[in-house]
């Protein structure tokens, strides 16, 4: 069975629980794939004893600091201890990526490095790709900042990552039947900023996705401090089963 574990359940503010964006799927095979890789993500792996190595697939939902900023040293340790990965995201990551690699106005010494060769970059809007036998993904732009969203299929399980986005019927549409939701929660609705869902936003999007596991991820400073009565209102208006995992944090799904 896949197995999630919460590198970053936080936003770009640390708390002591939560960091920036940051999920391992762990297929049950051979595969780790990752759903962002903000910052502090690969120090989490090096606590897991996880050889970065063995990371196949990189899944980044969009092109913020607290969602893609430890894509770099990624792939500047693969360079050097040998190793390839394959980065899924949605347009612009290409030109993001070459020009951190290849431009030597920014990090020139990484073209020294043949960074560019240590992956393959996939650019997804509405597509729906086979990254192996028998792990299919689906995507979806969603309201934040040219973001997508993300389906997996794998083991007979569906994982639906929301990335950050403001409600979005796109995104309903892509989660309808997933076992499990992973959708930010950034904010109670009193204090929402910018392109985000609030917890009671939440609440109504999960009534109508209708998951089998709601995970509470992306959480501010400010939704920390009301996060255990709001988990007393999602107990008991939900019929699923609800996490709000702190990195480091473990699910078997």
């Amino acid at each position: 069975m896949p197995r999630l574990v919460f590198l970053g359940s936080g936003s770009i503010i640390p708390s002591k629980t939560r960091f920036s964006s940051g999920i391992l799927v762990q297929t049950g095979r051979s595969e780790n794939i990752l759903m962002d890789i903000g910052p502090g993500v690969i120090e989490k792996l090096r606590r897991l004893s996880l050889d970065v190595t063995t990371i196949s697939h990189v899944l980044v939902t969009h092109l913020h600091v607290d969602h893609v900023c430890d894509l770099l040293p990624l792939l500047k340790i693969l360079s050097l201890l040998g190793g390839h990965v394959e980065i899924y995201g949605p347009p612009g990551i290409s030109v993001f990526l070459d020009l951190l690699t290849s431009d030597r106005r920014l990090f020139g010494y990484l073209s020294d490095l043949r960074c560019r060769s240590v992956m393959d970059v996939r650019e997804l809007w509405r597509d729906s790709v086979e990254l192996k036998p028998g792990i299919a993904l689906r995507t979806t732009p969603v309201n934040h900042f040219h973001g997508i969203a993300f389906r997996l299929e794998l083991e007979g399980i569906s994982i639906t990552y929301s990335g950050d986005s403001a409600p979005d019927p796109r995104l309903i549409n892509l989660a309808r039947g997933t076992d499990v939701l992973i959708h930010e929660c950034s904010f109670p609705a009193s204090k929402l900023k910018g392109k985000h869902t609030s917890a009671e936003d939440l609440l109504r999007l999960a009534f109508e996705i209708k998951p089998k596991i709601l995970i509470l991820t992306h959480l501010y400073p400010e939704m920390e401090e009301a996060l255990p009565s709001y988990l007393r209102i999602f107990s008991e208006k939900l019929t699923c089963r609800i996490y709000a995992p702190k990195d480091l944090d473990v699910i078997d799904v």
